[in-house]
């Protein structure tokens, strides 16, 4: 039985939402060890976006 490849909306989603976590957890790491001291909103929107950007070009690329 051959497997169908996932949808493309699901595959971006997962690339995104996965690319969040490992930022967000990146980020919440530096904060609790201090390097990095508070940090804007701006910067979570900005990172958000990115999540966002790269999940899709890794989603688009992977279905090529």
């Amino acid at each position: 039985m051959r497997r169908k490849k996932p949808n493309m909306i699901t595959t971006i989603g997962l690339y995104t939402g996965g690319l969040l976590l490992i930022v967000f957890a990146g980020l919440l790491l530096l904060q609790a060890t201090g390097v990095v001291p508070a940090v804007s909103n701006t910067v979570y929107v900005a990172l958000v976006l990115l999540a966002v950007g790269c999940g899709l070009l890794y989603g688009i690329g992977s279905r090529a």
